[in-house]
C-alpha cells in the first residue's frame, strides 16, 4: 500500500485475508464435471467454507487447498458466477455455464391425469428432441402429451399412470434436479385408523379442547374438518403449536392441510384442537363445534368442494417474520419467516439492552419458507433469564424485529 504526495511516497504492507478467485477450469461443463478454482486464501482445510454457483451452494469437494478447489457440478446447477466463501468473507465471481438441465418449479403441484404441468427452468433445449419428462414411477409421457416446448419451459399432460412424486427433465446433457408433485386420486384413509369424527352439542363436556390420537406412517398425512367457533381456535401437534383457524360463528366452514412428517413421530401421535378463550374458564364458556375430522394418506385425498386450504404454522408475510410460536414459550420458540430472494441472511436474538443473546443463522438461504428455533440458552450455551427478548432478521432487502417472551 502506498501514499504518493509532492514531497514523496510513503509504502506500508497490506494484508488481505478474504478469499480470491483467479479462474475456474473448465469454464463450462455438466452435472459431475470436475471443476477447478484457482486463487488464494481459501484456507488450508475446507471447514465451514463452500463454494457457491449462483443460489447452488456445493456440498462435496475433490480437494481443498489455501490456493486451488476441486469440486463435481451438482445435480440442477443454475449457470451463474462463481464465488468461494470462508470466514474472512465472500471473494469475488467467475461465470461458470453449468450446461445440463435444472428445473426450478413445477405449476400446479397439485394435478389430476390428463391436466397440464408446467415445468420452469433452464437448459432444457430449444425444442424436445431426445428429451422427456420423467413422472413417477418412471414413466415417459408420450409424444402426443407434450403441448410445448423450449429452453426454459415445458408444457406436458399428466399421464393416466402417473402417481405423486418427484418429477424431472431429462435431456442429452443430462437430467435435472426433481420436483414434487401430487396426483390426486380417490379418498383412500389411513391404514386401521377409520374415520374420526366429532361434533359436540351447545353445552359440550370439553369445552376446552379435543384430541385425536394415530400412528405415524413415515410420510405426510392430509387431514379435513368443519367447524364453526365464537372464538379462535389452535391446533397442536404433539403439543407444538401448528397453525390457527380464525372465529366464525356464522356457519360451518371445511378446512384441508397437510401434517408435515418432519413434525410427526414415528409411532404415536397426538392432534388437538384448543379452544384458547375457554383454557382459564371454569363457566360462560365459548361455544364451538367441530366435526368430521379426519386423517388420509396424502395425496390421495380430494379436496372436498368448498374447502379451504391452511398451511401449516402461523400465516406469514410475502416476505419476512410471521408469528413467533408458542408466545410467551418456555422450553423452545419457532420463529418463521419467507425470503423472497436467496442470499445471505442473519438471524440473532438480543436482549432489550440490545446486547447479543444468541445468533440464530448466519448463512446462505434459498428463497421460501423456514422456521428458526431458539432454545432459551445463550452462544455460550447458558440459560438465558425470564424476560422480553427482541429477534432480528436481516435478509437480502429486508430487515424486521419480533418479540419474544421467555418465561422459566
Amino acid at each position: 500500500l502506498q501514499v504518493v504526495t509532492e514531497r514523496g511516497r510513503a509504502s506500508l504492507r497490506l494484508t488481505v485475508t478474504s478469499p480470491w478467485v483467479r479462474s475456474v477450469s473448465p469454464p463450462s461443463g455438466r452435472t459431475n464435471t470436475l471443476v477447478t478454482v484457482t486463487g488464494s486464501n481459501f484456507g488450508a482445510a475446507r471447514g465451514s467454507s463452500s463454494v457457491v454457483v449462483g443460489s447452488t451452494v456445493v456440498t462435496s469437494y475433490s480437494s481443498w487447498s489455501p490456493t486451488s478447489v476441486r469440486f463435481r457440478i451438482p445435480v440442477n446447477t443454475r449457470p451463474g458466477g462463481l464465488a468461494v466463501r470462508t470466514t474472512e468473507g465472500r471473494s469475488n465471481s467467475i461465470h461458470l455455464e453449468a450446461t445440463s438441465p435444472y428445473l426450478t418449479r413445477v405449476s400446479p403441484t397439485r394435478v389430476n391425469p390428463g391436466d397440464r404441468l408446467t415445468l420452469t427452468g433452464g437448459n432444457f433445449g430449444s425444442s424436445r428432441g431426445s428429451g422427456y419428462v420423467l413422472f413417477p414411477p418412471a414413466l415417459r409421457p408420450s409424444s402426443g402429451d407434450y403441448v410445448s416446448w423450449s429452453d426454459t419451459r415445458i408444457v406436458v399432460e399428466v399421464p393416466d399412470r402417473a402417481r405423486s412424486g418427484d418429477v424431472k427433465v431429462v435431456t442429452t446433457l443430462g437430467s435435472s434436479g426433481t420436483r414434487n408433485m401430487e396426483v390426486a386420486r380417490e379418498v383412500e384413509p389411513l391404514p386401521s385408523m377409520g374415520v374420526y369424527g366429532y361434533s359436540p352439542p351447545d353445552v359440550t363436556a370439553h369445552p376446552k379442547s379435543v384430541k385425536f390420537g394415530f400412528e405415524g406412517i413415515g410420510r405426510d398425512v392430509a387431514m379435513v374438518w368443519t367447524q364453526k367457533s365464537a372464538s379462535d381456535l389452535h391446533f397442536y401437534v404433539n403439543d407444538q403449536i401448528y397453525f390457527r383457524v380464525e372465529a366464525n360463528e356464522e356457519e360451518w366452514n371445511t378446512w384441508w392441510t397437510t401434517l408435515r412428517q418432519e413434525r410427526l413421530n414415528s409411532g404415536q401421535n397426538v392432534i388437538e384442537f384448543r379452544n384458547e378463550a375457554n383454557q382459564d374458564r371454569t363457566a360462560n364458556y365459548t361455544h364451538w363445534q367441530l366435526k368430521d375430522v379426519r386423517l388420509w394418506k396424502p395425496f390421495e385425498a380430494k379436496l372436498p368442494a368448498g374447502a379451504k386450504l391452511l398451511s401449516p404454522s402461523f400465516p406469514v408475510a410475502e416476505a419476512g417474520l410471521g408469528h413467533p410460536f408458542p408466545a410467551p414459550f418456555n422450553a423452545e420458540v419457532t420463529v418463521p419467516f419467507t425470503t423472497t430472494a436467496p442470499g445471505e441472511v442473519r438471524m440473532a436474538v438480543y436482549n432489550l439492552a440490545g446486547q447479543r443473546v444468541r445468533l440464530l443463522h448466519d448463512g446462505w438461504m434459498e428463497a421460501g419458507f423456514h422456521e428458526a428455533r431458539w432454545d432459551g440458552r445463550t452462544d455460550s450455551g447458558r440459560d438465558a433469564g425470564s424476560g422480553v427478548y427482541c429477534v432480528l432478521l436481516h435478509a437480502p432487502e429486508l430487515t424486521q424485529s419480533a418479540r419474544l417472551v421467555l418465561i422459566r
